[in-house]
């Protein structure tokens, strides 16, 4: 067999494996798998101690200068080029009050003021933001795309398995932001996302990136469970004057 034919056996073999990966399970396993998965129904927001982010309105009262008070604004172990990238965006959060951030790209999304929801099926688990960015893990078998078939963008491609309750997650192709932290495109993030009470969820994130980094760096976002909300609210970012935050809650204005 040349070398020719040998190729084409070896991509016959890749689309029937990808084939296999993305194949209907008949409803009596569908079902089987829904039975086996974590019930993580509700709405959930970053309980990560900063003032005026992690209330239920989802939305800061004040701005990006609470930005920087985030776990994925924490130092890490940079390198000596992108210690000073860092250091630079810290001072340009802390001056850029403006109220209407928007656009969360991951990881910052998973820490945004917004709240956010988990939509679990056993194909794939989405992680759902009132600001209106969705984020895909797949978890029916697939691999990540091909060296040719991946770019970076905002969210990155991320797929996962589930071991036991946990949530493992690999992401990769995640586009430089002007949102912490600050990593190049060739980083990547490791995820254990676990419900660790009724009402709390963990997500353990793992940074590994050779280019800005001098070692892994990790950090664990806490979510804690929204109360009285009983639908996702998605919010307009460029233009919430309707939308005044009173003692800590988002209120709604009636239109004129």
């Amino acid at each position: 067999m040349n070398a020719t034919a040998i190729a084409r056996v070896c991509a016959a073999v890749a689309l029937l494996v990808a084939a296999g990966a993305g194949a209907q399970k008949s409803e009596q396993d569908r079902v089987r798998v829904f039975a086996s998965l974590p019930n993580w129904t509700g709405y959930w927001i970053a309980d990560d101690g900063v003032e005026n982010v992690s209330g239920i309105s989802g939305r800061t009262e004040h701005g990006g200068a609470d930005f920087v008070k985030m776990k994925l604004a924490a130092p890490m172990p940079y390198t000596k080029e992108f210690a000073a990238k860092a250091d630079a965006l810290r001072k340009s959060l802390a001056t850029s009050d403006t109220g209407k951030e928007c656009g969360f790209p991951f990881p910052f999304m998973m820490e945004s003021p917004w709240v956010l929801q988990f939509l679990i099926t056993p194909e794939e688990t989405d992680v759902i933001v009132a600001g209106r960015e969705i984020r895909h893990i797949y978890t029916d078998g697939r691999a990540h795309p091909s060296a040719d078939d991946v770019w970076p963008t905002p969210w990155g491609d991320s797929v996962g398995k589930w071991e036991a309750h946990v949530l493992a997650v690999d992401t990769i192709a995640v586009k430089s932001s002007v949102f912490p932290p600050v990593v190049s495109e060739s980083a990547r993030y490791t995820e254990r996302i676990r419900m660790v009470s009724p009402d709390r969820i963990e997500d353990e994130l793992t940074v590994e990136d050779p280019v800005a980094l001098t070692k892994a760096w990790k950090v664990t976002i806490p979510y804690q469970r929204v109360q009285g909300l009983d639908r996702m609210v998605h919010g307009d970012c460029t233009e919430n004057d309707r939308n005044p935050v009173v003692d800590g809650k988002l209120t709604i204005t009636p239109a004129n």
